[in-house]
């Protein structure tokens, strides 16, 4: 009789059950990952709606000496390849046209105290090279910063530290003022009225002698001389070398470069849109400026999802529109 063998019974190595489990780990793992990497894709012709954008990553403010300026009246093409890739949609009320550096104010349409923004006491934020007429003398935040720039530079440049900040968003121009015209753009808070310091008394900035630094040299601060010579046929204003008018670097370089008025500057950058806009290079940085014009109660144009620009109204009929160019 033949006695049958059991099967041997096979011993289960720990080794092999590590392995095994490993192996499986590693799956799930792999498809969880490629399951994030396909759910973190965005469209690429992504439209965002919202409110005013600041750039996410600010850069430092160039000084005067810094400067560096190249533009071209040519109109190019905006963007090449996908056209709004980069670029939303936004839309503009018709009521925020009065607001904005380059806003144009006239005495039947004045700035208003409302459109003020982000205003400071020069009493707290002043430096050392200039001095104030009135403890309580305000200033929009950027045009104040530019202004204790532009004072600095001209102290070590002249040796010199005469200048009064004699007026801003309300100059004294009654009987005996330094500064005897009011303007009805100064409300907006970008506007400085300046004075001499002369041994104790005060004196007419005139805009010349050693003080005229400050007219030559302005512009590349953000300041325009608001009423400047030979141009009252544009600006219906005899020159006012002691008003300044705060419009920003790159405004300021450019109407500096073509020698313009604010109103000639405005009426210019309206020739340029979105897809054929005004290109330049600032401080080794290519810009696209353009404009947005219409009647209606909404204006719709692209500004870059970056954050990276500003718009202002011109206080009539158009935004204008200062982007950092896409690369």
């Amino acid at each position: 009789m033949v006695k049958m063998q059991e099967p041997k019974r096979k011993k289960l190595r720990f080794s092999r059950v590590l392995l095994t489990m490993g192996a499986i780990v590693i799956t799930l793992s792999g498809a969880d990952t490629l399951r994030r990497s396909l759910a973190s894709q965005q469209p690429l012709n992504l439209t965002i709606n919202g409110n005013f954008r600041n750039a996410e990553t600010p850069t430092e403010a160039p000084t005067g000496s810094s400067l560096s300026l190249g533009t071209t009246d040519e109109s190019t093409t905006a963007f090449e390849g996908v056209k709004y890739l980069g670029y939303s949609e936004y839309e503009l009320s018709k009521n925020e046209l009065a607001e904005g550096v380059l806003a144009i104010y006239t005495e039947s349409a004045p700035a208003e105290e409302d459109y003020s923004r982000a205003m400071v006491d020069l009493s707290d934020e002043k430096n050392e090279f200039y001095t104030l007429v009135d403890e309580k003398v305000e200033l929009n935040e950027d045009a104040a910063e530019a202004l204790n720039s532009m004072m600095e530079d001209y102290a070590n440049q002249t040796a010199l530290a005469d200048f009064i900040v004699y007026g801003t968003t309300d100059t004294y121009t009654g009987e005996d003022s330094y500064c005897p015209k009011a303007f009805s753009e100064s409300k907006a808070g970008y506007c400085v009225d300046l004075a001499l310091n002369a041994y104790g008394s005060v004196m007419t900035y005139d805009g010349y002698d050693t003080e005229g630094w400050i007219g030559e040299n302005c512009w590349k601060y953000g300041f325009i001389v608001r009423y400047p010579q030979n141009k009252k046929d544009k600006t219906g204003k005899e020159y006012c070398p002691w008003h300044l008018r705060y419009v920003g670097e790159i405004h300021a370089a450019i109407m500096e470069k073509k020698q313009m008025c604010l109103e000639e500057y405005v009426d210019f950058l309206k020739q340029y849109t979105f897809d054929e806009p005004y290109s330049l290079t600032f401080n080794d940085k290519g810009y696209q400026i353009y404009s947005v014009t219409g009647n209606d109660e909404k204006y719709k144009t692209r500004v870059p999802i970056s954050g990276n620009y500003e718009i202002t109204g011109d206080n009539k009929d158009a935004f204008i529109i200062t982007a950092l160019k896409n690369e």
